[in-house]
């Protein structure tokens, strides 16, 4: 068992699975030709699924000592002791690619969900050539500062949570435009809002520095995905 003192690396899509609640089919779906790491108690999610991770990482509180010696020595695991981050904060900080899909990181705990909206929002800051997506059982969400385009069909649930004070420029595609509208946590947020047509447009003000999450139905997960990667720097 190895101190991950190292950052694993992947040049495309990499997967961490969590032990929140979330569909299995979604994982199994995405997982075909993606690396895949499982994050402590996600080991039992990922073996549940029928996939062998590439790593696990994590402080290995949740992940039982049977379930990591039937992975053999192929699978290489990376004890991270410290208690002042959350399982997926220690992942994130040990792992690079151009894309991370979490599963397994909103659900059964608020508590957890929230400490997962606010290590997105850091990342932003930290590491912002990285591009996060979760699912959950429910929803698919995404952190970001930047304009976003997105293509869900009409009537999507699309729902917009800032993580501070902020402006919006405009919006195109939405029931309720958010056109020079500041929305903030304590004040107005975009929760709930709908699409009003197959193509949307987000765009914050050209100042912004506050970053702000989108949130639609986890069947929409492949549509944010494409949306994501689509963002430019």
């Amino acid at each position: 068992m190895d101190t991950a003192d190292h950052i694993y690396s992947s040049t495309d899509r990499l997967i961490l699975v969590g032990g929140g609640s979330f569909n299995q089919d979604d994982l199994i779906r995405n997982a075909r030709n993606a690396d895949i790491i499982a994050v402590d108690g996600g080991l039992h999610a990922c073996q549940e699924a029928g996939i062998t991770p590439c790593a696990v990482i994590g402080d290995l509180d949740s992940a039982g000592a049977a379930e990591i010696a039937a992975l053999g020595e192929a699978v290489r695991v990376h004890h991270i002791a410290e208690q002042e981050s959350t399982d997926l904060e220690k992942a994130m900080q040990h792992i690079t690619a151009p894309l991370c899909l979490g599963f397994g990181f909103l659900g059964r705990r608020f508590d957890h969900a929230l400490a997962s909206f606010t290590m997105l929002a850091r990342m932003t800051n930290t590491r912002p050539n990285m591009k996060i997506v979760l699912a959950g059982r429910h929803d698919a969400l995404t952190v970001t500062k930047q304009t976003i385009k997105t293509a869900f069909p009409s009537d999507t649930r699309y729902s917009i949570w800032p993580f501070g004070a902020m402006e919006f420029d405009k919006s195109e595609g939405l029931t309720w435009a958010l056109d020079g509208l500041t929305l903030s946590p304590c004040g107005q947020v975009g929760t709930s809002n709908r699409t009003s047509h197959a193509t949307q447009m987000v765009q914050p003000a050209s100042d912004n520095a506050t970053a702000f999450a989108i949130i639609v139905p986890v069947e929409y997960l492949g549509h944010l995905v494409d949306a994501v990667v689509s963002c430019v720097d």
